[in-house]
């Protein structure tokens, strides 16, 4: 592309208007998107040259009747074979900032498609303005810019960016992260085939995006027009100074078969990959789309937490963990989980064990780490007891629950009482909370989840899920150490 082009991505997801053609029933999650958003509809553009109303919204019969010179969006959705020419013609007519061409079958495809995709390039090329996403993607998700392809995402803004090259795992992301944990999300962009914009584009603009403050990277590949990507993503990956959770497709000989026929990108090699993490501070997400949304969920706590006090964000830098619970035998599995994957549960000794013994004497249980304490959950006890326990020698404290059948009895009022003070406690000392409150279907355990979720406790499902999180989070807390990020 041209050196004079301005590199803001503002418009892209904000934009003043949109054009859609061309406008149909089958691509009717678009508008309703707009809709749901509160996008003015006044200024979204319907262009077909064979429907009047779509959706109670006026359909234009061609760009030349559109009642404005420039327009930031166009949504380009028509057949493959159509694509030149209509890119070519509509820029003949209006000024176009930015284009998300929705149309697959170009680039992972044939032959026929490479060219189209280069042919695509170059009448870019020749505009010198205009800038692109795909093709083969769905688009941009920006619910402060009134902007969304989908009319189930949620409504309200957040700091979490997103930058995938499936359009289908960034709409699960967005849905799973925003209604398992209850993430919130500054921008997200489907980029599929990155034929102009590429992801190091994306990662620059979202490193000096005062709304996100964390990024999440699904990534399979470099598109065979953009030689240069590669170094341009080590250059911007390097120079990231929030967390970036990158998760990588292809990652196997048959997975970048997979990767050809998806996006039609280029993988690179496991080796070179792993110098690159180690060259830049950036987490490796294993690839389980469940595994990224985990690693978000305690990113996501740990920088709101911090920010809500106006603070600067302090990740953990070891890893040694107290449990809690009321079962000898899951105490066993949890201890086993958490050394296997190498989190410390360091034993009371000294004036720790001492004050412990002292607080609760007669023990039903076992103040050894983990914790067992039946029966005395809803008393003061035990909020004395886990105060106690969480001295410097710990860093991640870890309480497992279960649900109650009743959450207005008064029993269950002072068990979440104890709860809210140790979490207060444990984050007021910097180190991580975590609930693990285990899934399996029942009316009583979603509303304990979403209470707790509700107030901002982190919860996750089981102790293997929430110590991965964390151990995430830790390497964090020493890479930006080592690369000196504030």
């Amino acid at each position: 592309m041209s050196d004079n082009k301005d590199n803001s991505l503002e418009l892209l997801f904000k934009p003043r208007n949109v054009a859609i053609f061309e406008a149909k029933d089958k691509i009717s999650y678009f508008i309703e998107g707009f809709k749901v958003q509160g996008f003015n509809l006044d200024n979204l553009y319907l262009i077909s040259p064979t429907i009047e109303n779509l959706f109670d919204i006026k359909c234009y019969k061609s760009f030349d009747d559109i009642p404005s010179d420039s327009i930031d969006l166009l949504i380009l959705s028509v057949r493959r074979e159509s694509l030149v020419g209509s890119l070519k013609e509509i820029l003949k007519k209006k000024k176009i900032n930015f284009v998300h061409i929705f149309t697959a079958g170009t680039g992972e495809s044939d032959e026929i498609g490479v060219k189209i995709e280069s042919q695509l390039q170059e009448i870019l090329k020749e505009n010198g303005v205009t800038r692109a996403i795909g093709p083969n993607c769905m688009g941009i998700y920006c619910p402060s810019g009134k902007n969304a392809y989908y009319p189930s995402f949620p409504t309200e803004t957040g700091n979490v960016g997103l930058i995938f090259q499936s359009g289908d795992l960034h709409s699960k992301m967005i849905k799973f992260g925003s209604r398992n944990y209850n993430l919130k999300f500054s921008k997200g962009v489907s980029v599929g085939n990155c034929m102009d914009l590429q992801t190091s584009d994306f990662l620059q603009d979202f490193n000096n995006d005062d709304e996100t403050d964390l990024i999440c990277v699904y990534f399979e590949g470099f598109s065979s027009l953009h030689e240069k990507e590669g170094k341009k993503l080590l250059y911007a990956l390097k120079n990231m100074k929030i967390p970036v959770l990158f998760m990588r497709g292809g990652r196997s000989k048959r997975g970048q078969t997979a990767v050809l026929t998806h996006t039609g990108s280029m993988a690179t090699r496991r080796n070179i990959w792993n110098a690159i993490y180690k060259q830049t501070p950036i987490i490796e997400v294993p690839p389980s789309l469940d595994e990224l949304i985990d690693y978000a969920n305690i990113f996501y706590n740990i920088i709101n937490r911090f920010k809500k006090r106006e603070k600067t964000v302090i990740y953990p830098e070891n890893e040694r963990a107290l449990v809690v619970l009321w079962s000898g035998g899951f105490g066993i599995l949890a201890t086993d989980t958490l050394t296997e994957l190498g989190i410390e549960m360091p034993y009371f000794q000294g004036k720790t064990l001492e004050k412990l013994k002292k607080i609760y004497p007669g023990v039903v249980g076992s103040l050894a780490n983990p914790l067992d304490l039946p029966w005395i959950t809803q008393t003061n006890t035990f909020l004395e007891v886990c105060v106690a326990a969480i001295d410097e020698n710990i860093d991640l404290v870890i309480i497992e629950t279960d649900a109650w059948s009743d959450m207005e009895s008064e029993g269950f009022k002072a068990y979440y009482n104890n709860l809210v003070k140790i979490k207060e406690h444990t984050e007021t000392l910097n180190k991580i909370f975590i609930i693990i409150l285990h899934q399996y279907p029942s009316e009583s355990r979603n509303a304990f989840y979403n209470k707790l979720v509700k107030d901002d406790f982190l919860v996750y499902p089981t102790i293997e899920r929430a110590a991965k999180s964390f151990l995430a989070a830790q390497e964090y807390g020493k890479k930006k150490k080592r690369f000196n990020l504030k």
